[in-house]
């Protein structure tokens, strides 16, 4: 069966998505390539960016001509790049329209997606085609570290935004794209007995795959495993959302008996960076995103800790230009023993999210809650802290009124989540409390 899905899976992508094995095939050009070149590759994707942002978008079309940049600067002097203004996720909020490509033949293509981000701030943005495709084409990537082939089974133990009974069920057109990809996916959101035994029998029959999930739920999984006595075969585990600590590591890969592969990447930028055969950093992934590294503004050597600012040069639907991520770390001073070009980087401080438990003895992956803050409607930031197995607080920063009938929604599902008897309360405050780094946890549990 994996030989057939192997073919079918190719198939299917040259024939509905060959930019997809297009894009794939570019970015294994790219990661054998020098430093100098990867840099000299980046300064002509920030040239075309920069290029058609000062055609096509409003926002920075009144920003450049405010600051007196024009795209040729860039290409006289790429330190010249430092003059734009850093985009901040308010700026996003208050000129999303004006962010937004006036190309229509792009525009026709975009998809809109929301993040809640790090710092738990509800962001809406769009993603062009282009976007989309190396975004896919990267994980494919990602897994071909591993040994992995198109076609072969992959594993998803991911978040998926709840009904209001607090359960749910992939779409059929999603249903037939993971059949052709050779996919599972099961809900990080919610990790029941049931699920996870599920999953199990779900990799025992189809051997040789790989495992996507997030970080603390893949944890949770090996003490299942460990628990139950189950041993499966897979050829990685490949972890991302939160920092990946060397006893989680050691942990995930002794039960699970693969190695573990450590992603860092967001839905506003995409691919960030992630980690190789060697398992020595992470590689910048060069081609779809430009990584600055500063400190008051200014950038810092390699090797120094400082903010990270992000340009991501795939998506010019809706440009993404020396973004603040709001995560913290710093880019490496030594290379990958593996050959490839691409810098290195640290995480620092990335994202920070609790497990919940319910008093019936399941566990709850935190960011549930993520998702559905943007329903609320005008958000600003939020937090939500566990109290104990029976209390939910929701500590809400609002930006205009928020109507009773969206919280007895969120009430009902949270109740279909984490049982009918928690109680939910929402508390409107004016701000919240920040990490050293400027940030905050969004989602916490205060329950031993």
């Amino acid at each position: 069966m994996v030989s057939i899905h192997q073919g079918l899976t190719r198939l299917i992508y040259s024939a509905a998505r060959p930019q997809v094995l297009e894009s794939l095939d570019e970015l294994n050009r790219v990661q054998w390539l020098s430093g100098d070149e990867v840099t000299a590759l980046q300064h002509r994707h920030i040239q075309d960016l920069l290029e058609y942002a000062y055609t096509y978008v409003p926002y920075y079309q009144e920003l450049f001509k405010d600051i007196g940049f024009r795209p040729s600067d860039f290409a006289a002097d790429p330190t010249s790049f430092s003059k734009i203004p850093l985009l901040t996720k308010e700026i996003i909020r208050q000129n999303h329209d004006r962010l937004i490509t006036t190309e229509e033949a792009r525009r026709s293509r975009m998809t809109r997606a929301h993040t809640g981000g790090t710092t738990g701030e509800p962001l809406w943005f769009w993603k062009d085609s282009t976007y989309r495709n190396f975004n896919t084409a990267y994980i494919y990537q990602s897994m071909e570290w591993s040994g992995f082939r198109m076609g072969q089974p992959q594993f998803w133990l991911w978040g998926h935004v709840p009904d209001r009974t607090g359960s749910w069920r992939a779409p059929f057109k999603d249903r037939v794209g993971n059949w052709i990809a050779n996919r599972f996916d099961s809900d990080a959101f919610v990790l029941t007995q049931q699920s996870m035994e599920k999953l199990t029998r779900q990799i025992e029959v189809h051997p040789d795959g790989v495992l996507w999930s997030y970080v603390s739920a893949a944890h949770r999984y090996a003490q299942f495993l460990q628990e139950r006595g189950h041993s499966i075969k897979l050829r990685g585990v490949y972890v991302a959302a939160e920092p990946l600590f060397d006893h989680q590591r050691q942990f995930i890969q002794e039960v699970l008996g693969c190695p573990v592969f450590d992603n860092y990447s967001s839905i506003d930028t995409g691919a960030i960076a992630r980690e190789c055969e060697q398992h020595s950093g992470l590689h910048i992934a060069a081609r779809n995103c430009y990584v600055e590294v500063l400190r008051d503004g200014k950038p810092v050597p390699d090797g120094e800790d400082g903010e990270f600012v992000l340009t991501n040069l795939t998506n010019f639907g809706f440009p993404v230009i020396r973004y603040r991520i709001e995560d913290w770390g710093r880019k490496s001073t030594s290379s990958c023993i593996c050959g490839r070009g691409e810098p290195m980087l640290e995480v620092v401080e990335g994202r920070m999210i609790d497990l919940f438990k319910t008093r019936d003895g399941r566990t709850v992956y935190g960011a549930f809650a993520d998702p559905l803050m943007p329903t609320l409607g005008d958000v600003k930031q939020f937090q939500v802290i566990q109290k104990s197995l029976d209390l939910l607080v929701f500590y809400i920063v609002a930006d205009g009124p928020i109507s009773e009938d969206k919280l007895l929604e969120l009430e009902q599902i949270c109740k279909g989540i984490l049982g009918e008897n928690v109680e939910v309360k929402f508390e409107f405050v004016d701000h919240l409390p920040s990490t050293p780094t400027g940030k905050h946890r969004f989602l916490i549990s205060e329950v031993e």
